[in-house]
């Protein structure tokens, strides 16, 4: 992740609707400490510390991680204390410390382009887990989206947002297309900063990459990495999965 998509990260990757509070309450279900993979810069993780748990955060990205540092020192000493950040690979890390739960929210386990990278990620958080201890995730299908779009979507506005820094618009437009034979979502994305006037100041443009993942595929990526699935969702509230868009795993390890 760049340094200007660290900009706008906050502003712009929000999560999916009930995400932190389910995550918030499945740590507090299974007890410190919690291990957080593509932890960002704390939107999940700093929630967990406040509600009393102890948190470890891991993340490739040293510019995200920096945020989430300047976040934890914004917290009260006690909950301040809680929250270790660690700068690693969720496919090849190594921590002293095994946990009751993981989790891997919104779209991290997504940047994560191959099967291969996906089991070996899969079964180093389950190597860090104790006996019993469970992963929770979320990950997007896009079916619908491309049957809606094809292969090659239109370009799209997404969203608008006050830029925290300027307090200018910043307005996001997207334009996605699907690599069918690798199960790659290619995403551009242009952030567009204008003044009172409307005048566009600045335009910045990146490209993001994420690998779907079907239901079979993701039940049988987990069970061989030595999960056993507990449950599969298509929302945070409990909602049957509708066999496209969201999908929401609880795996416990075997």
């Amino acid at each position: 992740m760049q340094a200007y998509l660290a900009r706008y990260y906050d502003a712009y990757f929000v999560g999916v609707p009930g995400d932190v509070a389910y995550y918030v309450a499945a740590a507090r279900r299974a007890g410190s400490p919690v291990l957080e993979l593509g932890c960002g810069t704390g939107r999940v993780l700093l929630p967990m510390a406040r509600a009393g748990l102890s948190v470890v955060g891991l993340d490739l990205s040293a510019d995200l991680l920096a945020r989430a540092e300047a976040a934890r020192c914004r917290l009260p000493a006690a909950a301040r204390r809680r929250v270790d950040l660690v700068q690693g690979d969720m496919r090849e890390f190594q921590l002293a410390a095994r946990f009751p739960l993981a989790i891997i929210a919104y779209r991290s386990f997504q940047h994560l382009l191959t099967p291969i990278d996906q089991v070996q990620a899969l079964a180093c958080i389950r190597d860090h887990l104790t006996p019993g201890g469970c992963l929770a995730l979320n990950v997007f299908d896009p079916v619908l989206e491309i049957a809606r779009d094809g292969v090659h979507g239109p370009v799209r506005k997404d969203t608008d947002f006050l830029d925290p820094a300027t307090g200018r618009l910043v307005t996001v437009y997207y334009q996605r297309q699907y690599l069918l034979d690798d199960q790659i979502m290619e995403q551009e994305l242009v952030f567009e900063e204008s003044d009172a006037d409307g005048l566009t100041l600045s335009r910045t443009t990146t490209r993001l990459q994420l690998r779907y993942t079907g239901r079979f595929e993701m039940a049988y990526l987990l069970e061989r990495a030595g999960f056993a699935v507990e449950s599969l969702q298509g929302d945070f509230s409990g909602s049957p999965y509708a066999g496209h868009g969201e999908q929401v795993w609880v795996a416990r390890r075997d």
